[in-house]
C-alpha cells in the first residue's frame, strides 16, 4: 500500500478515529514534560562532555607501577569524575545569569529563584537506586 493509494482512497467508516480507538481520549499534551525531556537531554549531554574532558585531562596510569589499578578503583574514579562533571554543569547552568559567579568561590553562587530552568530541575527527581 503506497501513500498515493492512501491519499486517493476515501475513508469508508462513519466513526471518528477516536471512536474506533476506544472511548478513552488521548492524554493531554504536556508541554512542561516535553521541555523537561529536552532540558534533561541537553543536561546529560553537557555532563558527558565535561566528564570526557576531565577524563582526557587525567594522567595516564603509570605502566611501570607494580600493581595496575583494580576494576573497583577504576569504577570509583569514574564515579567521582561523573559527580564532579554533574556539579560543574549544574553550577554553570544555575548561575548562567549571574555575571559575578566564580566556580572557585562558592559564596558567589546565586541562582535566580524564579528561573524556569531551576523549577524544571527541582521538579524532576532522580530515579531511586535499584536494589
Amino acid at each position: 500500500m503506497t501513500t498515493e493509494y492512501l491519499a486517493e482512497t476515501p475513508v469508508t467508516s462513519d466513526a471518528s478515529p477516536l471512536e474506533t480507538a476506544g472511548d478513552t481520549p488521548p492524554p493531554p499534551f504536556d508541554e512542561r514534560a516535553l521541555l523537561a525531556h529536552y532540558v534533561l537531554r541537553d543536561f546529560e549531554q553537557a555532563v558527558a562532555n565535561v566528564e570526557q574532558q576531565l577524563y582526557e585531562s587525567e594522567p595516564a596510569p603509570d605502566a611501570s607501577s607494580e600493581s595496575p589499578p583494580t576494576q573497583e578503583a577504576l569504577e570509583a574514579l569514574a564515579e567521582e569524575r561523573r559527580a564532579l562533571a554533574r556539579d560543574i554543569v549544574v553550577g554553570a547552568w544555575l548561575n548562567r545569569n549571574n555575571p559575578d559567579w566564580d566556580p572557585a568561590r562558592p559564596e558567589t553562587h546565586r541562582p535566580d529563584p524564579n528561573d524556569p530552568l531551576l523549577a524544571i530541575l527541582q521538579s524532576v527527581q532522580e530515579p531511586a537506586p535499584a536494589d
